[in-house]
């Protein structure tokens, strides 16, 4: 069993030097005794040494510690259940949970405690913190969903050596992928509320304003408090914005106010550490000096519906646009081209696929190593700026009235004679507007032979 599941990630033999281990090995920790951890440089160790403890991952560092994980073999779960309890429960834990049976059952020294393994089909690389993060969370959530031991979480942590005593459950015609587990943690993962519909607080005033800010810059404080007040003060007094100087001054004052001051020398210390900057005042420290509360007062501001909002993309889109005008083409990326524009990188893409998509623009890319996008507006769009912005016919800027047409372009004239009633004529002053009237000249020609 050890051998199938550690023959990837142990060598056959070693130099027993870090700086000579390949990337797709690593060290397995091994112990009889928790507390004086063993290295494990190659597979006939493992398989020789009958060490009580073992790691079920391996590392790139002589520390067994989180960070210098580099392969993940098996989640390992502890169940500290009662005794009389069997492996058929053990499953059927896992049942309920709707998570992958485990391939390895092994019992402890204690009645009824077991640890289930789920060995992985191939051992996970850890090529980054986050996916590490992903790891963590995942085994912390098999263990809350199948009731396990809440301390025994982290794939970092020593698991029981298994050997032919202790082993009551194997399947050796199965493993555990990693997408399974991956799959299961997304399904069970709650989902996040919308931002839309979450309330924005707007906070009135600052902690100076509640009633354990007012407190604390009373002169009242007791010896024994002294330094708790002084730098809770000096702290509000700086989140509040209220000028260095100014805060030099209140802090003494204070000092000099309250029944038994502290030295001087212990005020400028204070003082050096507030305008530092690396703390800010908390309601809940503030609160507990006092004993007053220090929660700030606000109101809640819903998010507006979406049909009353704004349509940012179209604004983006007409800033694209005149740029492009401006500039005739550009040649930079999206990234830099965002930042230059004042709008959000993902903003400026999804304009940018909407007007592709219309027609709009023209998007060229380059290959090579140094390739670089260029983006212009299309000819067609430039067409069609240039017949909108036709000169109207020299005699045709009085055809209609009421601004819905001021006259026909040169490049498509209205054919035809047209002629005016002067019965169908308005006159407004000294104007006289002329509309359009029945043609006489039809008739003409229709009572002709």
């Amino acid at each position: 069993m050890l051998s199938e599941v550690y023959a990837h990630v142990l060598p056959e033999t070693s130099p027993y030097r870090l700086n000579h281990l390949k990337k797709d090995h690593g060290l397995v920790f091994g112990s009889n005794i928790k507390s004086d951890p063993r290295l494990l440089w190659t597979l006939p160790d493992l398989e020789s040494k009958d060490y009580t403890y073992i790691t079920a991952s391996t590392f790139f560092a002589r520390r067994r510690q989180r960070r210098y994980v580099r392969h993940v073999l098996a989640f390992v779960c502890d169940f500290d259940t009662p005794q009389g309890t069997t492996t058929e429960d053990i499953l059927d834990l896992y049942h309920a949970a709707g998570l992958p049976m485990p391939e390895l059952i092994i019992t402890t020294a204690t009645p009824g405690h077991y640890q289930a393994w789920n060995i992985l089909s191939e051992p996970l690389r850890i090529h980054h913190d986050i996916l590490l993060a992903k790891v963590s969370k995942i085994h912390e959530a098999m263990v809350e969903a199948l009731e396990a031991d809440p301390c025994a979480v982290g794939v970092e942590r020593w698991v029981r050596r298994p050997t032919m005593s202790n082993i009551v459950y194997t399947d050796t015609y199965s493993r555990t992928t990693w997408e399974e587990l991956s799959m299961w943690y997304e399904a069970r993962r709650p989902i996040k509320a919308s931002q839309e519909m979450k309330p924005k607080v707007i906070y009135i005033g600052t902690l100076l304003a509640t009633p354990a800010g007012k407190r604390i810059q009373e002169s009242v404080a007791e010896k024994g408090e002294r330094n708790r007040w002084a730098y809770g003060l000096g702290l509000c007094l700086w989140d509040a914005g209220i000028p260095t100087q100014e805060i030099h001054t209140k802090l003494h004052a204070w000092n000099k106010d309250i029944k038994e001051p502290l030295p001087m020398a212990e005020i400028e210390k204070i003082y050096r550490s507030v305008i530092a900057g690396r703390h800010h005042a908390s309601p809940r420290v503030l609160s507990s000096i006092t004993g007053l509360s220090a929660q700030i007062k606000g109101w809640y501001k819903w998010a507006k519906p979406r049909d009353r909002r704004r349509d940012h993309i179209q604004e983006v889109e007409a800033d694209i646009i005149a740029d492009l005008q401006q500039h005739k083409i550009v040649i930079e990326t999206q990234k830099v081209w965002s930042e230059r524009l004042g709008v959000a990188y993902r903003t400026l893409k999804e304009a940018l696929s909407v007007l592709r998509q219309e027609g709009i623009i023209e998007a060229q890319t380059s290959r090579g190593k140094y390739a670089q996008s260029s983006y212009s507006l299309s000819g067609g769009y430039l067409n069609s700026l240039t017949y909108t912005n036709l000169p109207v016919a020299a005699g045709a800027e009085i055809i209609f009235s009421g601004g819905i047409l001021k006259g026909h372009t040169a490049i498509s004239p209205l054919k035809g004679t047209l002629s005016f009633s002067k019965e169908h004529s308005t006159r407004s002053g000294n104007d006289e507007v002329w509309v359009i009237g029945e043609n006489p000249l039809k008739e003409e020609s229709s009572g002709c032979g």
